[in-house]
C-alpha cells in the first residue's frame, strides 16, 4: 500500500517499520482526523476485566482524568472517538456501556514529546513513553517509563506504583475490522487490567 503523505503521527514516528503493518492499520492510522471531523470506531469487547489492585488504580486516577476503568464485564458495547488536539496529538475517548451502569468515560491523549517520542498522556502531565513495534502487521505499543511531565520535562515515576507494564495491540481482521487488546501487568499485583474486543469503523 502507498501513503502519498506520511505526515500523521505513527507514520512519522515509526520510520520505515511503517511499511511492515498490515495495509488495513495503515489505512486506519495514515491520517490523523481533522479539526471538527473527528474519526469513529464502534464494536464490543469480549472481555473488560480488572483485579483489586485495578480498582484501586482507577479510582485514584480519577483525579488526573479517568484514564481507567473500574466496571468489569463481557460483551460490553463500545465506541472509541479520535479528534484533534489544538496543540498537537490525537485525542483517544473510549465510551463503556455496562449493563446497569452509566456510561463510563476514558479519555488520553497521544502525541509526541519535546524530544520526538511516543507518549500517550492522562491529566497533569501524566502519562507514559510508548515503544512502537509490528508483528505480524500487527500495531503494537508498549510503555517504556511512567512519566510526570512539567514544562516540557519529564520525570520518571517509580514503576512499582503504577499499574504495570502496559501492552496494547491493533490486530486486523477480515472485512476491515481489528481486535483491540490491552493489558497491564505489575511485578507484584499481577493482571491489573485485561480488554479486548473487535471493532470497525463507523462511516
Amino acid at each position: 500500500m502507498t501513503i502519498a503523505k506520511e505526515t500523521a503521527l505513527l507514520p512519522r514516528l515509526m520510520g520505515a517499520d511503517w511499511h511492515l503493518l498490515h495495509p488495513d492499520v495503515q489505512q486506519r492510522f495514515a491520517h490523523d482526523p481533522e479539526p471538527g471531523h473527528p474519526k469513529i470506531y464502534q464494536g464490543v469487547m469480549d472481555i473488560v476485566a480488572c483485579n483489586t489492585a485495578g480498582r484501586l488504580f482507577a479510582f485514584l486516577t480519577r483525579l488526573i482524568g479517568n484514564p481507567l476503568t473500574s466496571h468489569t464485564g463481557q460483551a460490553v458495547p463500545a465506541v472509541v472517538t479520535l479528534t484533534a488536539q489544538a496543540k498537537g496529538g490525537v485525542a483517544w475517548h473510549r465510551l463503556y456501556r455496562f449493563d446497569g451502569k452509566a456510561p463510563c468515560r476514558v479519555t488520553s491523549i497521544k502525541r509526541a514529546d519535546a524530544r520526538g517520542r511516543l507518549c500517550e498522556y492522562v491529566g497533569f502531565g501524566f502519562g507514559m513513553r510508548l515503544a512502537v513495534s509490528v508483528q505480524d502487521g500487527a500495531l503494537h505499543f508498549i510503555s517504556e517509563h511512567y512519566v510526570w511531565e512539567i514544562g516540557g520535562w519529564q520525570i520518571p515515576l517509580p514503576h512499582l506504583l503504577t499499574p504495570g507494564r502496559t501492552h496494547v495491540v491493533h490486530e486486523p481482521l477480515n472485512g476491515g475490522r481489528f481486535r483491540f487488546s490491552l493489558s497491564m501487568d505489575h511485578p507484584w499485583l499481577g493482571r491489573t487490567f485485561y480488554q479486548t474486543g473487535i471493532f470497525e469503523a463507523v462511516p
